[in-house]
């Protein structure tokens, strides 16, 4: 293995049996690779790395995918930009305040993401005000959530040291949750989340009604979200509503018109295979939508392969 080869293979720590392959077997001076910054360990932007790496190495023959743990949306944008990643997933408000992703190019609209506010049912909690003065997990320092999160607290009036605000990743999260250590923690992910559900079956779950806020925060930020119905997943659902906000899947724009172009039709040709079981019928990963973009241009490679696909 080369040293430049070496260094890369553990960059940001390789989650999943397709880093353990990719170790073991090496990397050869003239193998391609494609690095993917995906996400937090349990959540859906790690599942999907984990289930692209391998249809994509199937895809270009002598490719060798990895897959980057991160904290999330800022993290990737992060490393997209210091070219310490290839591909990278973030949610479209987080790519909205970082100058409509500059120094990015978009590959496709994938999934969408739900802002989760989680409360223990034995706290009494229902309301997003009755957390003044308590201790709140906004995801982990660099992710989605956290930037999410600090504009939704704005929005309820609890701003400037209203909350104590606290930053961890999803499992050390819901640990301090199940302790009684915080009164709430914000992910936003897929529903269900598996690891959120595993914690609900021992300390059953609320999650806060979020539909009333979702005017401020686009006031606040400019970003246009949306409310979403939150569908029965067993810790929330029925009347509740919560903020959506879609995913794109990013690319640096120096990658090779090739392989952004195999990863747009990985994600058109194998789009029911990308999706984790655990969110069928839930999250999406439509073809028709994949262009939709926003305001973060599209990969010229990315381009191609939809002409090629869609004409």
């Amino acid at each position: 293995m080369s040293a430049r080869c070496g260094r890369r293979a553990v960059l940001g720590g390789i989650v999943g049996a397709v880093a353990a392959g990719l170790v073991a077997a090496g990397c050869a001076a003239d193998e391609r690779r494609l690095r993917v910054a995906a996400g937090d360990p349990g959540g859906i932007y790690a599942a999907f790395g984990g289930l692209l790496a391998p249809r994509l190495e199937a895809r270009v023959g002598g490719l060798r995918v990895e897959v980057q743990q991160t904290a999330g949306s800022v993290d990737n944008l992060g490393r997209l930009r210091a070219g310490e990643a290839d591909v990278g997933l973030a949610l479209a408000d987080s790519i909205g305040a970082a100058e409509a992703g500059a120094g990015v190019l978009a590959l496709a609209r994938t999934y969408e993401n739900y802002l989760q506010l989680l409360v223990r049912v034995d706290s009494g909690i229902e309301e997003l005000a009755e957390l003044r003065g308590r201790a709140v997990v906004l995801g982990a320092a660099g992710s989605g959530a956290a930037l999410s999160g600090a504009v939704l607290l704005r929005a309820a009036g609890l701003g400037a040291g209203a909350v104590e605000v606290r930053h961890a990743s999803l499992g050390d999260s819901l640990a301090a949750l199940g302790a009684g250590e915080v009164a709430a923690v914000l992910w936003s992910g897929g529903l269900p989340t598996p690891a959120v559900a595993a914690l609900h079956r021992d300390r059953p779950l609320r999650m806060i009604d979020l539909g009333d806020r979702v005017a401020a925060m686009r006031s606040l930020s400019g970003y246009e979200y949306r409310a979403r119905r939150v569908p029965e997943v067993g810790y929330g659902g029925g009347a509740a509503r919560t903020v959506g906000v879609p995913n794109l899947l990013l690319a640096r724009p120096g990658l090779p018109g090739d392989l952004a172009g195999a990863v747009v039709e990985t994600l058109t040709r194998d789009a029911a295979a990308l999706v984790p079981e655990y969110a069928l019928g839930v999250q999406y990963l439509a073809p028709p939508t994949m262009i939709r973009t926003g305001a973060v241009d599209l990969h010229p490679g990315a381009v191609a392969a939809y002409r090629r696909l869609h004409g």
